[in-house]
């Protein structure tokens, strides 16, 4: 889901309306107990939320558009591990802590892994031969 459709419009063009799923995700965002963010995100998130709920409010402009597409899109890997992580525990989503601190090791952990198995693939496990004589 990408929030870049919507970019403030020019003065001379009417508002574009914004999706009602744009502004639940932004909402659920805010009020997941596990998905904190500093106070300055917060704020402007929570200042991109009330000009997007006002039918007449000041439109986003593109720096404010392209804040919430890196944390809404964030958090849909968030939610995208936190659920992948209550199935490895057989447990439901809302008996597992899972944080963003957590989504960020899980992260650190895919990127590594991902390295790694981008380096094994032009290389080999097995150990380089021993040359059983040595020639002078």
């Amino acid at each position: 889901m990408t929030l870049l459709n919507v970019v403030a419009s020019s003065s001379s063009s009417p508002p574009h309306p914004v999706d009602d799923a744009r502004v639940q995700l932004l909402r659920s965002l805010l009020a997941d107990r596990d998905w904190s963010q500093d106070s300055i995100l917060r704020t402007r998130l929570l200042q991109a939320l009330a000009s997007l709920r006002d039918p007449a409010g000041a439109s986003l402009d593109e720096a404010t558009w392209l804040m919430v597409a890196d944390e809404t899109t964030r958090y849909l890997d968030f939610r995208r591990l936190r659920t992948l992580e209550a199935k490895l525990r057989g447990c439901p989503q809302e008996a597992l802590r899972y944080t963003r601190a957590d989504w960020e090791a899980a992260r650190h952990a895919e990127a590594a892994l991902e390295s790694h198995l981008r380096h094994v693939r032009f290389s080999s496990y097995a150990p380089e031969p021993v040359p059983m004589f040595r020639i002078h």
